[in-house]
């Protein structure tokens, strides 16, 4: 049986714990990517799944025992892939409904963050609705069309990921977008305004990141 979502704690800043536990349900399957461990035991989880190399890990945190979660695949330190990739790609091997991904943001590392983002192309190859979040952004990928949710004055930027995105048609923006074309690197689509609850996009060739940000 497939799970209904995955959640993946990663290891980056987790503010706000409160706001998370409101993102949570009792059914959801988590994995903790490494060092995201920690922030489990803050939000008084007991994840089904801890992957990594467990550098990062406070080994007072394992498992006991190996008939007792989470579950535990090592990795040695020399691997070729993230901790936070491995952890998505077994969340798409596992074919879940959804993905919310947790704690993938922060720090001093832009190049870390920006990785981590691109993290985010794994489940829409897949066709798995995947986010990223923290308390104040929402970051998805899109390749056809997405309803987001917010409010009115949020807003949204959309970062072509292609040599251009095309077709792009928006509804519910202060700027709308119709059958345009936005091309890689261009601000064209940056800091929209959403006017209401919720906004679509679609697009027709290309790729989009779609970030929304709560206003302040």
């Amino acid at each position: 049986m497939h799970p209904q979502r995955i959640v993946i704690i990663a290891n980056g800043d987790l503010e706000t714990p409160e706001f998370y536990r409101r993102l949570l349900r009792a059914d959801d399957y988590i994995i903790c990517a490494d060092g995201g461990l920690r922030h489990a035991k803050t939000l008084g989880l007991t994840p089904d799944l801890l992957i990594g190399d467990l550098d990062s890990v406070d080994r007072q945190l394992l498992p006991k025992a190996a008939d007792l979660k989470p579950a535990v695949i090592c990795y040695p330190a020399a691997k070729e892939h993230s901790d936070l990739e491995l952890a998505v790609e077994h969340a798409v091997q596992l074919r879940p409904k959804e993905i919310l991904i947790i704690g993938a943001l922060g720090g001093s590392r832009v190049d870390h963050n920006l990785f981590n983002l691109m993290l985010l192309k794994l489940p829409l190859t897949a066709q798995i609705p995947a986010r990223i979040v923290d308390q104040n952004q929402e970051l998805l990928m899109i390749l056809d069309r997405l309803e987001i949710e917010g409010q009115s004055g949020d807003y949204l930027s959309l970062f072509p990921l292609t040599a251009a995105a095309e077709g792009v048609t928006t509804a519910g923006l202060k700027y709308p977008l119709n059958n345009e074309t936005l091309q890689f690197a261009s601000s064209r689509g940056l800091s929209n305004e959403m006017l209401g609850a919720s906004v679509s996009v679609s697009i027709a060739r290309g790729i989009l990141l779609v970030i929304k940000t709560k206003k302040g």
